[in-house]
């Protein structure tokens, strides 16, 4: 494993110490995740990659606390208890088709009891956040599937957690309307500072927003390499892509997962076969 380089000390937010997590299966049980120890500080954006199969979403579903770990250990600091610990963004569309793109957004804050004059115009500031001013009033099925992801953006920022978890949310956009919503969530983010842990298959999706880049192994999954992304606030994601210094370290990452991805493939094969 590769050394954790040396970041400012600022107190951990999400931390991870030998969790595993084991699914009951035939012929055997089914090892998702292996052994992993993550620490994670506040205010720190970070991004794991793995290859298909290797138990991201599972970490992530064990701190939102969707998942318990079968043994290890997993502390989530909670510090304000007015809000929320965490807000959750999926790659699927997550939002209600019965409520509009304002209700939508509002969605957590009522729950919440937050007063209406409140949260009226915490909504209309991410409504602006997010490009969507036109179509606070439209529902769903009005819109686009980018501009449905940026209302799940909005409802999770909105609700003002602490944490963020993110699951390969652009993975089912098109190359443009991707980078408009990196660049979004670039934008919020350096506002808000919020702490995340987000979910990827794309290095350049990875190195472009994160602070730290988790990359895991073929399954199970087990922390290989922990690379610090040292490249300047705030970014623009093209700028970023045309430094020699950002393909030099999308290429060190790749050289890491390229064994694990190989290795997914021989074990599927291997299984396939047998």
């Amino acid at each position: 494993m590769e050394a954790r380089a040396a970041l400012t000390f600022v107190p951990e937010k999400i931390e991870i110490r030998n969790l595993s997590k084991v699914f009951p299966g035939r012929p055997r049980p089914v090892v998702a995740v292996d052994n992993v120890s993550l620490s994670v500080p506040a205010g720190q954006f970070v991004c794991v990659v793995g290859p298909s199969g290797c138990g991201k979403t599972t970490l992530l579903r064990i701190v939102a606390g969707l998942e318990e770990q079968t043994s290890g250990q997993l502390e989530v600091v909670h510090q304000d208890q007015s809000k929320r610990v965490n807000s959750m963004i999926f790659q699927e569309q997550s939002i209600f088709p019965w409520m509009s793109v304002r209700d939508n957004i509002s969605y957590g804050l009522r729950m919440r009891g937050v007063e209406k004059k409140t949260y009226e115009a915490v909504v209309q500031r991410y409504i602006a956040k997010v490009g969507l001013t036109h179509f606070a009033d439209a529902y769903p099925y009005q819109l686009s599937g980018g501009m449905k992801q940026r209302v799940s953006i909005a409802r999770a920022f909105a609700n003002d957690p602490e944490i963020l978890l993110m699951d390969e949310p652009f993975a089912a956009l098109d190359e443009q309307n991707k980078i408009l919503l990196q660049e979004e969530l670039l934008r919020i983010w350096d506002e808000t500072r919020k702490t995340v842990l987000f979910i990827t298959h794309s290095i350049d999706e990875a190195l472009v927003l994160s602070d730290r880049v988790i990359v895991m192994t073929a399954h199970p999954g087990r922390v290989k390499a922990d690379i610090a992304v040292s490249f300047p606030r705030p970014r623009e994601v093209y700028k970023l892509k045309s430094q020699p210094e950002f393909g030099q370290l999308a290429y060190h990452v790749w050289e890491l997962l390229r064994e694990e991805v190989m290795r997914a493939k021989e074990l599927e094969a291997a299984t396939s076969a047998s």
